[in-house]
C-alpha cells in the first residue's frame, strides 16, 4: 500500500513526521505503508496551487494509492473532511477545493465525510486535522475498515471545487490565462497540447517568441514557449526565470492559415 502525501507543512518542523507517525501507531507492522512525499513545499495556504499540484502528480502513482492531502486554512471550522474514491485512488483532506482537478477530470466513484466524532480521540487539536482527524482516517483506510463505520456518503454536487481562468477564443486565436509558476520561473498556461491541433504562433505581451521541442533547443537566456513535461504551454527563459523577466504576461496563440 502506498500513501502519497502533499502538504504546506514544510520539512523543517516536525509536522510531516508527526503525521506519518499517527498513521503507523493505527496499524499492525504488517501493514505499514510506503510513504512518498509529492511535495510538503507548497506555499503556505495556497490551495490552488495544492490543486494543481496535486493534478499533476496523482496520475503517476500506482493503482490503490491513498493520496492524504492537507493545505487548510479552514482547519478547525466546519468545513468538511473528506475521503473521495476513483477506480484507481483514493483522497483524503479538506473540502476546501483541495480535489478540484480530480473532480473534474475523474470520474468519482464514492464522496464521504468523515465522521469526527467517530474518528477525533481525546486530546486533539483544533488546528492539526492531519494529525487528530485525517491520519486516523486512512489508517482505517489501509486497515479496509468499511468507509461507513466512520464516515457518511455525500453527494460530488455538494463538494468545493475551484474555478480556474479559462482559456478565451478570439477571431483569430485563443487567449491563455497563466494558472501556476513552478520553482524554475516557468510559467505555465491553461493551453493543453490537444487543444493546438493547427499551426500556430505564440505571442507574449504581443510580441512572438519561438515555440521550440525543449529547452536545450533555445539559447540562454532566450524566451521561449513549449509544451511541458504535462502537456501545457509554458513560457520559459533558458537558464532563467520567465516569471522573474515577465510577470504575468499576456499570452495569445494566433493560428496560422
Amino acid at each position: 500500500m502506498v500513501v502519497a502525501l502533499l502538504t504546506d507543512f514544510g520539512t523543517k518542523d516536525h509536522y510531516v513526521g508527526v503525521v506519518k507517525g499517527k498513521i503507523l501507531c493505527g496499524l499492525d507492522p504488517s501493514q505499514y505503508p510506503v510513504f512518498v512525499d509529492i511535495t510538503h513545499e507548497i506555499p503556505p495556504q495556497d490551495v490552488l496551487k495544492g490543486a494543481l499540484t496535486l493534478f499533476f502528480a496523482y496520475k503517476y502513482f500506482p493503482k490503490g494509492t491513498i493520496f492524504l492531502c492537507v493545505v487548510d486554512p479552514g482547519v478547525g471550522t466546519e468545513r468538511k473532511a473528506i475521503i473521495l474514491q476513483t477506480e484507481e485512488h483514493t483522497f483524503v483532506g479538506p473540502d476546501n477545493g483541495l480535489f478540484s482537478f480530480i473532480i473534474k477530470n475523474e470520474p468519482i466513484k464514492a464522496c464521504f465525510e468523515i465522521d469526527k466524532e467517530k474518528v477525533l480521540e481525546p486530546p486533539y487539536s483544533s488546528t492539526f486535522h492531519a494529525r487528530d482527524l485525517f491520519a486516523p482516517a486512512v489508517a482505517r483506510l489501509i486497515k479496509g475498515e468499511d468507509l461507513r463505520s466512520f464516515a457518511k456518503e455525500l453527494s460530488k454536487d455538494e463538494l468545493v471545487v475551484l474555478s480556474l481562468p479559462e482559456v478565451v477564443e478570439t477571431e483569430d486565436g485563443l487567449l491563455v490565462p497563466v494558472i501556476d509558476v513552478d520553482r524554475f520561473g516557468n510559467l505555465i498556461t491553461a493551453l493543453h497540447q490537444s487543444a493546438c491541433l493547427r499551426r500556430f504562433k505564440v505571442l507574449v505581451n504581443d510580441k512572438e517568441v519561438p515555440c521550440v521541442p525543449s529547452y536545450g533547443y533555445a539559447k540562454k537566456d532566450e524566451l521561449i514557449a513549449l509544451f511541458g513535461s504535462e502537456g501545457f504551454l509554458e513560457i520559459a527563459v533558458r537558464e532563467g526565470s520567465a516569471y522573474e523577466r515577465l510577470g504575468i504576461p499576456k499570452v495569445k496563440i494566433v493560428w496560422i492559415g
